[in-house]
């Protein structure tokens, strides 16, 4: 799904928020009121159907109680907007309701392009792009590969020779500080076969005191206690800033570049013809 569609989805979320009319089938006697103000009411089945739109779980309480207050808020706005200027608010009422219209054809047009649409994205095709758009994906950070490990006070770790193991100069290095960590690491990452960004790895590691590019160019291993924990660092590979990432790091994004713009052309092939089967379908007529 393309940003600017998800900003749109967004936005008539808001609209219904705004101006809440009971338009579902199960709006009845029986469906719970769960907040008012005024004389405008919040049904439960249409908290459901929103928040499951937000990607929210109505189930949560905290998801809940911020749905609901938001609702109110809006409500709020608009009771005293159309009390105070109803002229105004007759102009943000006829805009609410044509974006409505334009919400539901980037639905209807999605629920067509379902159907269309191959989102299989071939390797020879992820090559490809990546091949003619390296200029796109220059690093502005360092990916690395690294171990690292985030103890809390009080841990033994030289108990347990976690300060040496962390080295991983030994086979069995490895098994036994992420047997360390699952049991008492507040943090831990380790996976040499894929990259990662050095500020993604190390964005709760107090790093003022170092120098991000030394630490990675030397393939620093150091470990030092700061505040209530210690902190291990083994950087053990690393790509240069203005550099090309490698294909595996970029194959995910690219799948989705190229899914969007699949996605585009076919947009642009299928909203005249939907427009046309709706004309045939429906009866338009205008009065002048």
């Amino acid at each position: 799904m393309s940003k600017s569609y998800k900003n749109i989805k967004w936005a008539g979320i808001l609209v219904s928020l705004f101006s809440f009319t009971c338009l579902l089938p199960s709006c009845g006697d029986q469906d719970k009121v769960v907040a008012s103000v005024g004389n405008m009411e919040l049904l439960e089945s249409e908290v459901l159907i929103m928040m499951k739109h937000l990607g929210q779980d109505p189930k949560d309480e905290k998801q809940f109680n911020s749905f609901i207050e938001q609702w109110t808020e809006t409500a709020l706005y608009e009771i005293e907007l159309k009390e105070r200027y109803p002229e105004k608010y007759k102009v943000i009422d006829q805009r609410a309701n044509s974006f409505r219209g334009d919400l539901a054809r980037f639905e209807l047009e999605e629920l067509s392009l379902l159907s269309k649409i191959d989102t299989v994205i071939t390797k020879e095709e992820v090559q490809a792009y990546y091949d003619e758009h390296k200029e796109e994906f220059v690093l502005t950070d360092y990916l690395v590969r690294a171990l690292y490990l985030k103890i809390p006070e009080g841990q033994d770790f030289k108990k347990k020779n976690i300060h040496i193991k962390y080295l991983l100069k030994n086979n069995k290095d490895l098994e036994e500080v992420n047997s360390y960590a699952k049991l008492y690491a507040e943090n831990f990452y380790f996976n040499d076969s894929s990259w990662i960004y050095f500020s993604e790895l190390t964005k709760d590691i107090p790093m003022k005191r170092f120098n991000k590019d030394n630490i990675v160019l030397n393939r620093t291993k150091t470990y030092f206690s700061e505040g209530e924990y210690t902190y291990f660092l083994n950087i053990l590979d690393y790509q240069l800033k203005d550099d090309v990432p490698p294909i595996d790091f970029l194959e995910n994004e690219i799948k989705t570049i190229v899914l969007n713009q699949r996605i585009q052309q076919e947009k642009e092939k299928l909203s005249p013809i939907l427009l046309k089967e709706l004309k045939e379908k429906y009866a338009v007529q205008i009065n002048h």
